[in-house]
């Protein structure tokens, strides 16, 4: 637009004018994210965000290293569990000096991408991918006489995980993830500190599950491709841009005889 032949304005707050034929043909662009408005409302919700329980609707308040504890040996006795510090969540990077580092503190083996590895391996990660790296801090089984083990060691992975700590239950498959900063005690469940990327539908960690923040899905309509069920192939289905099944293709003489009355 061209500016206005004046010499000053005044008391006016700052407009963006945006072309209503725009070249970007990225599903994810929208009008928030071509103005970068997104980028301040990501940034403000995640400062002044106050997240609650999905379960029971209470407030999220950081929790203690005591409530951790009693959390984890309330899993069955004889239950097989891993210690783990997630040091990586969802970001991109080699990590070879990062890995030399904790290694050199003394821890031996890690998760890397899902992946149980030894921290002397040669690892070769890809810079230009997201990764997740857990350090394995211990690994016991629930017994009564575990409680002070098991507290210096989720202490060493809040220490080296940002005040974050997975468990691991290996026995049953299944995860457990605490958090220093929010969780509730009810429920026992954790959530991180909210941070910007949790409120953009362009992160993995804020994007739908289902559709990846693209806000749709694409899925094969079975009434569409077959309206009448009870017609068989020979009959003829309307399918993939044919008029029908048997047109579309030339059955052999055999087949036409032995599947006259074959449904689909």
């Amino acid at each position: 637009m061209e500016k206005p032949e004046v010499e000053s304005i005044d008391g006016l707050s700052p407009a963006i004018s945006i072309d209503q034929k725009t070249t970007s043909k990225n599903p994810r662009s929208t009008v928030g994210t071509v103005t970068e408005i997104y980028d301040y409302l990501r940034l403000l919700y995640a400062r002044i965000g106050v997240p609650y329980c999905p379960n029971c609707g209470k407030k999220i308040e950081k929790q203690t290293i005591d409530q951790m504890v009693d959390a984890i040996l309330e899993l069955p006795e004889g239950t097989k569990i891993q210690i783990l510090a997630p040091v990586v969540r969802g970001k991109k990077g080699e990590f070879v000096k990062q890995l030399e580092g904790y290694q050199k503190e003394g821890f031996v083996r890690a998760r890397v991408d899902g992946n149980m590895v030894e921290l002397s391996d040669d690892l070769d990660l890809d810079r230009k991918k997201k990764h997740n790296i857990e350090l394995v801090v211990d690994r016991l089984v629930i017994k009564e006489d575990i409680r002070s083990r098991l507290t210096e060691s989720v202490e060493i992975a809040l220490k080296n995980a940002n005040q974050l700590v997975l468990i691991e239950d290996v026995t049953n498959s299944k995860e457990m993830l605490f958090s220093g900063n929010y969780a509730c005690p009810d429920c026992n469940i954790s959530f991180e500190e909210l941070s910007p990327r949790m409120f953009s539908f362009n992160n993995p960690y804020g994007a739908c599950p289902s559709c990846t923040g693209l806000g749709f899905l694409m899925k094969m309509d079975e009434d569409l491709i077959v309206p009448d069920k009870n017609k068989t192939l020979y009959d003829g289905i309307k399918a993939f841009g044919a008029s029908t099944m048997k047109k579309a293709i030339q059955w052999p003489k055999c087949i036409l005889k032995v599947l006259p009355n074959t449904m689909v």
